[in-house]
């Protein structure tokens, strides 16, 4: 099998763990008013799409479009959209947002992204504030996706750029 058609069926597989679970019970973008799905005033917006993931967005949902953007990874390709989506239609960012995969001890895991901190209200109460099943979902998500190579080096690059942020933080273990 191919590396491209290895990494759309982990990335289907990984979408389809987080289909129907969310961070609330209900929509926390009713906390915010959505405030994740807003691009910010002067800066650039979109959620930062998964190696092969962009097969997945051939034919764009209406209000969708693609943008090339090597600022976090070379190659990379964001999703921007205009604030309002199918939920089908999300791509595996958003589905796990405000967490983020990553490893610990060798291990897949996920973790808070310290970059939602400006637009989420649930980051001030961790990983306990979000439902079990979301967090449950999720950390299976990383497991399929570390299974391909191509994905696995992708969830590297992106804990490297996120501890970028907070390295002094990372170091202290207070992030693993």
């Amino acid at each position: 099998m191919n590396k491209e058609l290895a990494a759309v069926r982990a990335l289907l597989s990984a979408r389809a763990h987080l289909e129907t679970v969310t961070p609330l019970q209900r929509d926390c973008g009713g906390l915010c008013l959505s405030a994740c799905c807003q691009t910010p005033e002067g800066g650039l917006g979109g959620m930062l799409l998964f190696p092969g993931e962009e097969t997945l967005y051939q034919i764009l949902p209406a209000a969708f479009s693609l943008q090339a953007n090597d600022h976090i990874l070379p190659g990379g390709v964001l999703l921007i959209c205009e604030g309002r989506c199918e939920r089908h239609d999300r791509p595996l960012a958003c589905r796990i947002f405000p967490l983020q995969f990553g490893f610990a001890e060798g291990e897949a895991t996920v973790f808070l992204d310290p970059r939602a901190w400006p637009v989420c209200p649930l980051m001030p109460s961790g990983m306990e504030g979000l439902r079990a099943d979301f967090v449950g979902a999720a950390k299976q998500a990383a497991e399929v996706l570390c299974l391909v190579p191509i994905l696995r080096e992708f969830i590297e690059s992106q804990q490297t750029h996120i501890q970028g942020y907070t390295k002094p933080l990372w170091e202290s273990g207070e992030w693993a």
